[in-house]
């Protein structure tokens, strides 16, 4: 059997091993708890039973190979026991121990042994809490179990063992179908588990608690298969602050860090990224319970201003809409509520009907009837205990009778997580109704599931979704070498990036080149040692006769000379004089991604605007308009405040030329600058102004 196949036998095992001492009393207690009814199996030497099962002496004895095994033993000791449940003919295995590769090189040399004899089984952690599959009664588990059986719900992958336990004993009515937690990925990656869940259909979504990814580009595969099938992906990453030990050369360097490539994954993948277990939890329960929202379109009802003004807000944030009531509505609500209401969404449809189920029945009724995506009702309880909580619950029953003529997008919020009792959360989920606790991750959940929706229709217009793939990536190999700037523009040309057209010559040319291409040039020092020319005062600009031609680059010879770098050429090009706004496009290296596209703006200031934004390769010329469309500096492009209008598409096809070239060579760039890229008026193209790469290895080019 494929790995792959033996990962299906450990999440819906017929039989189960448990390896271990007194210590898995509780994990037994929990299988039978979880309501397995498959063959339960121990091994242990020195035991007759324990928890009252029969114990075999050793894996060899066991009657048969088990599907799944939880191994609770010292690191030492587990590397044997999975090399005989290997030889067993194991699916899969649940290694608890710690002791690993999290503890340094000897760990690490464990790790590695423990890998060989797994073979083709499906092996979790090492160093992890285990793996719950409530759909299947299965609990590989070592602590205290919290769960049930669900006829639907959301499946968690989490590095953390403790955040895996955390979200089980949630008081959320967040229905679970498993909780796996991955630990060291010595053999499964976090990618490795969703493909299996995607074929439970008791799975509506998948949440994750990651800290980084070992195999970015079977992710990617496994994501876009849960995109296309409509299985949402929730992730919680922690580890955002930037890597900044290295030195970085070029500015591209310095405008993307690990953390920006795996915001720009999420977006192209439609996986949604939360910022708190709270979030992630409120995301996954509309997954998981609701009909998704087709679109940005929200009705609100509340009966407090407060409530009506606090909701509006946060949708704002989210730049989601609150459109007008439409005039069948206001008819209708009219003659049900007062006049002194104020017909309009969000809706405050005030204490004249709290209580009134009829007449609750009917206000809600008219909201949903309007042309919103979701709805939203804002619901506070009293706190449990304090008296009668009556007209609440009519609220809830109003709802949820609506909610079943129209069979749309409905949640309730309560301002504050614990204001939503557990017996009405109940009854809101058995009607598809999203139950959200605390309305500031309620808010976020839902703009998340409306981006989704969004991102799913995108991609379902592509010709190809293929392309949104990622590549393996890799570090380059060896120190690598700097290109000089025209070295670096001829090589780039050769992708069709457009080039100002001027010479690199010797100090003795610079008259002539100048001549030859016409008044104003532009004047740059070429030397590998240059990366900075701007700093290093070997940039002149708009010289316009020979005299001053011969005058700066007798004082940029000198100049350079003093820094150490004499062997100096120059580079004659023309002087661009009718630019709108200027881009930097760059690529930077990652180990995990590859290369990362950067795009921004430009020149001089493009580290202290910090107006960029990345894009993970391949790209297409679609996905690169928006990213450009998303700057600060776009509008300089779009003609803004009169100026011309930037050639847009000369753009788009530079950008495309510097993709192309990181396609061919993407084992070999390091980083790359384009900067600036000048952006002529439209039809009349753009010109790369400077270029910098940098190789793993020394290239010529003639």
């Amino acid at each position: 059997m494929t790995q792959q196949d033996n990962l299906r036998r450990l999440l819906s095992p017929r039989s189960i091993v448990l390896i271990g001492g007194s210590n898995l009393e509780l994990p037994i207690q929990n299988t039978r708890d979880i309501g397995f009814d498959g063959e339960i199996w121990v091994v242990n030497p020195k035991y007759d039973q324990i928890a009252g099962v029969p114990c075999y002496p050793s894996v060899s004895d066991l009657p048969g190979p088990p599907d799944a095994a939880f191994v609770s033993v010292n690191a030492g000791l587990t590397v044997q026991a999975v090399a005989e449940l290997a030889a067993k003919g194991c699916g899969g295995v649940v290694c608890y121990a710690a002791g690993f590769a999290e503890v340094g090189d000897n760990g690490a040399q464990l790790q590695a042994a423990l890998v060989e004899v797994a073979g083709d089984m499906a092996l979790v952690g090492p160093n992890c809490y285990g793996l719950l599959n409530f759909t299947n009664g299965v609990a590989l588990w070592p602590d205290r179990l919290f769960g049930e059986q669900p006829d639907k719900g959301v499946a968690i992958i989490s590095q953390s063992g403790n955040v895996a336990l955390t979200l089980t004993m949630h008081d959320r009515s967040l229905p679970l179908t498993h909780v796996i937690s991955v630990g060291n990925q010595a053999v499964l990656g976090v990618g490795d588990y969703i493909e299996p869940l995607l074929e439970d259909e008791r799975v509506s979504a998948i949440g994750f608690y990651i800290e980084g990814l070992k195999d970015i580009a079977s992710f990617s595969r496994a994501a876009m298969k849960a995109l296309l099938k409509g299985v949402p992906l929730v992730v919680l990453k922690a580890g955002t602050s930037e890597i900044g030990t290295q030195l970085t050369l070029s500015h591209t360097s310095s405008l993307a860090g690990a953390d920006d490539l795996y915001q720009a994954m999420f977006d192209r993948l439609g996986i949604l990224r939360v910022h708190s277990l709270g979030e992630l939890l409120e995301t996954l329960k509309i997954a998981a319970l609701c009909e998704l929202p087709k679109g940005d379109r929200i009705g609100v009802l509340t009966c407090s201003g407060g409530d009506s003004a606090m909701l509006a807000d946060g949708l704002d944030q989210y730049k989601l809409q609150l459109p007008r009531l439409n005039d069948r509505q206001q008819h209708q609500l009219s003659e049900v509520l007062p006049d002194f209401a104020s017909l309009s969404n969000p809706l405050d449809y005030n204490t004249s009907v709290w209580g009134d189920l009829e007449a609750c029945v009917q206000v809600f009724d008219i909201m949903m009837g309007g042309d919103f995506d979701a709805t939203v009702l804002v619901l506070d309880f009293p706190r449990q205990g304090s008296g009668d909580d009556h007209a609440w619950q009519v609220a809830v029953n109003a709802l949820i009778a609506a909610h079943a003529k129209h069979h749309k997008t409905v949640m309730v919020i309560s301002n504050l997580s614990e204001l939503l009792p557990e017996n009405a959360r109940l009854r809101l989920v058995k009607a598809g109704i999203a139950p959200l606790q605390g309305l500031k991750d309620g808010i976020a959940a839902l703009a998340s599931l409306v981006r989704y929706s969004e991102r799913r229709r995108q991609v379902a217009s592509m010709d190809d979704p293929q392309q949104l793939l990622l590549r393996q990536g890799s570090m380059a190999i060896g120190e690598g070498c700097m290109l000089d700037e025209w070295a670096s523009k001829k090589l780039l040309g050769r992708y069709g990036l457009p080039l100002p057209g001027g010479g690199c010559v010797d100090r003795s040319e610079v008259v002539n080149t100048a001549d030859r291409l016409g008044y104003p040039v532009v004047m740059k020092g070429v030397s590998a040692q240059l990366i900075h020319k701007t700093e290093a005062g070997a940039v002149a600009l708009n010289l316009k006769d020979p005299g001053s031609v011969a005058a700066a680059a007798e004082a940029m010879a000198v100049r350079l000379a003093e820094q150490g770098i004499d062997d100096i050429r120059f580079l004659i090009e023309p002087m661009v004089t009718d630019a709108v706004g200027e881009l930097i496009i760059g690529l930077k290296r990652d180990e995990q991604f590859g290369l990362a596209l950067i795009l921004g703006t430009g020149g001089i200031l493009v580290n202290m605007m910090n107006d960029s934004s990345t894009l993970l390769l391949p790209t297409t010329r679609e996905a690169v308009k928006e990213t450009l469309c998303s700057l600060r500096g776009a509008p300089l492009l779009q003609g803004y405040r009169g100026r011309p209008e930037g050639d847009f598409e000369a753009v788009l096809d530079a950008v495309m030329a510097v993709s192309d070239f990181a396609l061919d060579h993407w084992d070999s760039v390091t980083e790359l600058d384009v900067n600036p890229l000048m952006v002529r008026p439209k039809g009349k193209g753009v010109i790369a102004a400077d270029a910098l790469i940098r190789l793993s290895g020394p290239l010529w080019i003639s």
